[in-house]
């Protein structure tokens, strides 16, 4: 099934590469890209679980409402507010093909066609968007020196279960993004990462007590710019041209050569995790290929192809080429697409059998049919990313059963703002041959049933060979005219098996607190309790959060 997949993306990303449309496969696939009109906002900062935005319910966002994330005309994620205050809201990731960070742009349609409170809207000329601009804090004094930006805060992620086993984990992280402009010649110094400290109890001898978890994804100098001819970065370089590889240290560089079309090459040593020091055991070494055209009047196609080859002490460890497109027209079509091929030598290809095998897939396509409906397809075949200590029995059964395979979707919005989103995904096991479904609907009503109240619902289940579960949801969302933000959610998951009638089931109920102390300052809480069969015990989430 996945070679199949496969030669659908090769399709849809090489043609529009040789500037031709396949307008009979495209558009079934795809929506998110502007109505007529679209209000702009920004990327304030992110944690580990949400990204933070510089607008909120005043601007016409509402829980439930999809945005897009866009840098310089490249969709690079689709979000999904799940939290909303005056002037600023918490998205979560649906999809994403690219880095995210604070800046970026921000894109979505109001439910009224009447402009926010408080917002200036500054005048487009035809088939240009309407951009809203927001009162912020200026952190661009003058062109005369550096200018620091970025975000740092305190988090205590706790666990305890009280049934039988009695497990117990604490996560202490640090996590910060920090970038110095203007340092002259065009440099900008970039560091971000989090200092993670783990520790557990009840576990069995083989699992570790405590254990640093560091990630430090970018500690570089960087010169880049979309009107400079040469880009370069030197030190743990995490810049979107290299991602392919993920953080390493080294150098990298690309030139423009014309036509929208930059060339590049990099090569360092793979880092290691556990702590903050360099790896020398692994190396690394890659070309880019990155092209950036416009389509038509406001589409843009943007495209990186890196090949990488990692090794070890002069053995193949693994050689790959990666390809990420976002395609969209400017108004109704938008392709999001990224993928991994695995070129096979020496001991790989003795150990798998073949010269070439596709690794990754994901492509995921919107249209947007009307004002007030968008429909969807995809196919994704990325392991998760989330490790055992931060993913729960919940995720990997009904998360993950949503999201890997064939999916389809429509959302649907209201005049006042009511949504509703359908899901549907089909998985073909490779492994055993069978088949499973899942399916999920979500409705939203903001400001219902009175002002700066929001509430939301969902259902979802899926359908396998071996299991088969259902699991509904409820939650609401207050904010006080003080900025204190209140969110109360509560659901229920069951599943059973087909081996042995084996039925289990979960309830629980989460309480979440934030507040703005000033611009600069916020604080948060997140409370939840579980009781069933998987789960009986409790979780604390705090964090204190720093932006300058």
């Amino acid at each position: 099934m996945i070679r199949r997949a496969a030669w659908v993306a090769l399709v849809l990303v090489l043609w529009p590469a040789g500037g031709l449309v396949p307008w009979p496969v495209c558009g079934l696939l795809v929506p998110c890209a502007a109505a007529a009109e679209e209000t702009v906002c920004g990327v304030r900062y992110l944690s580990a679980e949400h990204v933070y935005l510089d607008a909120g319910s005043g601007a016409g966002l509402v829980v439930g409402m999809t945005v897009r994330v866009v840098r310089e005309g490249e969709a690079l994620a689709e979000l999904e507010v799940v939290f909303t205050a005056e002037h600023s809201a918490s998205c979560k990731i649906i999809s994403s093909v690219g880095e995210i960070r604070p800046g970026d742009q921000v894109v979505f349609e109001v439910a009224s066609s009447a402009a926010a409170p408080g917002a200036v809207v500054v005048a487009a000329e035809p088939n240009q968007r309407t951009r809203v601009g927001f009162d912020k804090e200026a952190r661009v004094a003058s062109d005369s020196g550096p200018v620091l930006s970025g975000t740092m805060a305190l988090q205590w992620d706790h666990s305890d279960e009280t049934a039988a086993r009695g497990l117990e984990n604490n996560l202490y992280s640090l996590p910060f993004r920090v970038r110095a402009a203007r340092l002259g010649n065009r440099l900008e110094f970039r560091a971000r990462g989090s200092v993670r400290r783990i520790t557990r109890s009840g576990y069995s001898p083989s699992t570790p007590d405590r254990e640093w978890r560091n990630r430090i994804q970018e500690v570089a100098l960087v010169r880049d710019g979309r009107d400079l001819n040469w880009h370069f970065a030197i030190g743990r370089i995490g810049g979107r041209y290299t991602a392919a590889a993920g953080p390493f240290d080294g150098l990298s560089f690309n030139r423009r050569v014309g036509g929208g079309i930059r060339l590049g090459a990099f090569g360092g040593f793979a880092p290691e995790w556990g702590n903050l020091g360099f790896g020398t055991d692994d190396h690394l070494a890659g070309v880019t290929f990155h092209l950036h055209n416009r389509v038509g009047s406001s589409g843009v196609l943007d495209l990186i192809v890196a090949g990488v080859g990692r090794y070890r002490q002069g053995e193949i460890s693994r050689e790959y080429v990666t390809m990420t497109t976002t395609w969209n027209t400017g108004r109704r079509l938008s392709i999001l697409q990224a993928a991994e091929f695995d070129i096979n030598r020496g001991w790989r290809k003795d150990a798998s059998g073949t010269d070439f095998e596709v690794s990754s897939l994901a492509l995921t396509g919107r249209y947007r049919l009307t004002r007030r409906m968008d429909v969807s397809l995809g196919y994704d075949d990325r392991a998760p990313v989330r490790t055992w200590e931060t993913k729960s029995l919940p995720d990997e059964l009904f998360t993950n059963a949503g999201r890997v395979g064939w999916r389809a979707g429509v959302n649907l919005r209201s005049a006042a703002g009511l949504g509703l989103n359908l899901s549907g995904t089909l998985r073909d096991d490779d492994r055993t041959g069978e088949t499973s479904t899942s399916w999920s609907a979500r409705a939203y009503a903001p400001n219902w049933p009175v002002r700066r109240l929001s509430l939301d619902a969902s259902v979802r289940g899926f359908d396998g060979p071996y299991l088969s579960g259902w699991a509904p949801m409820l939650g609401a969302t207050k904010t006080t005219t003080g900025g204190l933000r209140l969110r109360l959610e509560g659901g229920y998951y069951g599943y059973s098996g087909s081996v042995g009638d084996q039925q289990r089931s979960n309830t629980w109920l989460k309480l979440g607190v934030a507040q703005d102390l000033s611009r600069r300052w916020s604080v948060s809480a997140d409370y939840r309790q579980d009781w069933g069969d998987d789960i009986d015990g409790r979780r604390w989430f705090l964090e204190m959060r720093h932006r300058f």
